[in-house]
């Protein structure tokens, strides 16, 4: 017999060229051969394969439906025990982070002794298809269970038409009495106009006419004209757009004495074909909410004309007082030089009434607008050591400390304002210490300047913080004797802080303390 001229090279490149796997298992099933397909399909180079043993735990093996594969169900082990071929298989494999499909089969094969010791396994990819089976079951799933969907929501439509059906004619008539008598109890009009706006249903409407008198007439024959001519461009306005409205309306009847209020909404009327035959409006009347508004404007317009009027007396009165005031100030220092003792205290009152009537006078200005904020740039450092120097001596006399902590902050403000601001939080805090100090400074905090006042004072309750900054209230002078003053240096700190556009809050501890803060553009670099 002539013998074959295939030689062994050609087996080995015909398995290297194969578009599927093949690998060889030893008796252990350790992989003594794989071609170039095996490690593309498994993502391992072939030295990496040579060797390494095919436990269906190292590669995470799994039937198609996801249950583990057992070693002993794997198609090599089959072969290799049976000796004869075995599969095809679809089982999934690990492959790096993802899991792969493979349909494997396995021959056992003879070695050199004649025994079958290793087995040739064969395997492709299939994950494409398995993933396209999967996507199938899930939409036919998906379609049967929106068919099934459908089925029920159709007989369920068809049953619950059905008793609509049957008892719509007997709700329909009780639907009208409960409209008709909610109507009837309440505020609210309801009308049907045609395409020419004249009324051809109306209910409950309370304009001076009955309701079968509407039937036929315009806006026109029921209001005024200058009424008809808005409520007709609204209508028509609704008609030519489609477009509902709603909005508050006044209308004066030519059935009744006075202007009326609704609130008024209109949108088109549709036949059963769809198509436009007129306009369909509801209204509820709102004369009484409209007359407590108009009440409460006058009155609120009334108590700012009177607070005005306060303000304006008070400025003219304070001015008139400063001069008379200024000479009696005069004449008690030279009383004083010529009776020590009577004329000491009556300068010491002349001053007490001429730093009130200070106080009145800066306040009444504020109110009346009388301030004109003229903005500069200002060094704090220099305004915090003018404030400071003013309550210094009240301060020493008390035996407190006040000190100021240096700044080279600048910002953009009032001066005058600033100081008178920020004086009146410092001597403030100068009256209300016994013991320790006060402590004034400023800082950076969120794009902002805070200016801060400390002080180990009395403190202020919290139920008495809302109050603070209200005229004439004062927390330790229940008998408003004038040497502690009016109460006013707070209210004139919040009426500045308003005009300036800048806010002051406070934060204290009953007993211990507390802290008034300023907050204010910071408009300067350092």
């Amino acid at each position: 017999m002539q013998s074959s001229p295939v030689t062994a090279d050609f087996h080995q490149t015909l398995l290297a060229t194969m578009a599927e796997g093949v690998v060889v298992q030893d008796s252990m099933r350790s992989i003594i051969y794989a071609n170039a397909a095996a490690s593309d399909i498994l993502g391992y180079s072939p030295d990496d394969l040579i060797g390494r043993t095919c436990c269906v735990e190292d590669w995470d093996v799994t039937h198609l439906d996801g249950a583990p594969l057992g070693n002993a169900d794997h198609p090599a082990a089959i072969a290799l025990k049976t000796r004869r071929p075995a599969g095809p298989m679809v089982m999934g494999v690990r492959r790096g982070s993802e899991r792969i499909w493979l349909r494997m089969r396995a021959q056992p094969i003879a070695m050199d002794s004649g025994r079958s010791e290793a087995v040739l396994v064969t395997f492709a990819e299939i994950s494409d298809l398995v993933d396209s089976k999967v996507r199938l079951r899930e939409a036919m799933s998906r379609l049967e269970q929106a068919h099934a969907a459908k089925q029920s929501l159709t007989e369920r439509l068809a049953e619950f038409l059905g008793r609509q059906l049957d008892v719509s004619l007997e709700t329909l008539a009780e639907s009208e009495q409960r409209f008709r008598l909610a109507m009837e109890l309440g505020t609210s009009v309801a009308f049907t106009m045609d395409m020419e706006l004249r009324y051809t249903w109306a209910h409950s409407c309370h304009v001076g006419f009955g309701d079968s008198d509407l039937i036929g007439k315009t806006e026109y024959d029921v209001f005024t004209r200058e009424t008809a001519d808005m409520l007709c461009a609204i209508y028509r306005e609704v008609i030519d757009t489609g477009i509902s409205v709603r909005r508050d309306v006044q209308v004066q009847s030519l059935g009744m004495s006075r202007p009326q209020y609704f609130d008024l909404i209109a949108r088109r009327l549709y036949d059963a074909r769809g198509e436009t035959i007129g306009l369909i409006g509801a209204a509820i009347d709102i004369t009484d909410r409209k007359q407590t508004e108009l009440e409460l404007r006058l009155a609120k317009e009334a108590a700012e004309r009177a607070y005005a009027s306060k303000s304006r007396f008070l400025a003219a009165a304070s001015h008139d007082l400063s001069q008379p005031m200024q000479a009696l100030q005069m004449y008690c220092a030279i009383l004083a030089e010529r009776q020590p003792e009577p004329g000491i205290k009556a300068k010491q009152c002349a001053n007490q009434l001429s730093r009130q009537l200070k106080a009145l006078l800066s306040m009444s200005r504020l109110d009346a607008g009388g301030m004109t904020v003229t903005r500069s740039r200002i060094a704090l450092g220099d305004l915090l050591d003018q404030v400071a120097a003013a309550s210094r001596p009240t301060a020493e006399a008390k035996g407190l400390r006040l000190r100021v902590v240096k700044t080279s902050l600048v910002c953009e403000s009032d001066a005058t304002l600033m100081e008178r601001l920020l004086g009146n939080l410092v001597s403030n805090a100068v009256r209300y210490t016994e013991r320790g100090g006060v402590v004034v400074g400023c800082r950076r905090r969120d794009g902002r300047i805070r200016i801060e006042v400390w002080d180990s004072g009395i403190g202020i309750a919290e139920e008495n913080l809302p109050f603070i900054f209200e005229e004439l209230y004062q927390l330790n002078n229940p008998t408003r004797r004038a040497d502690e003053g009016l109460g006013l240096g707070l209210a004139i700190v919040d009426r500045i802080a308003r005009i300036l556009g800048i806010s002051v809050s406070v934060h204290s501890v009953f007993g211990r303390g507390s802290v008034f803060a300023v907050d204010l553009p910071c408009s300067y670099g350092v």
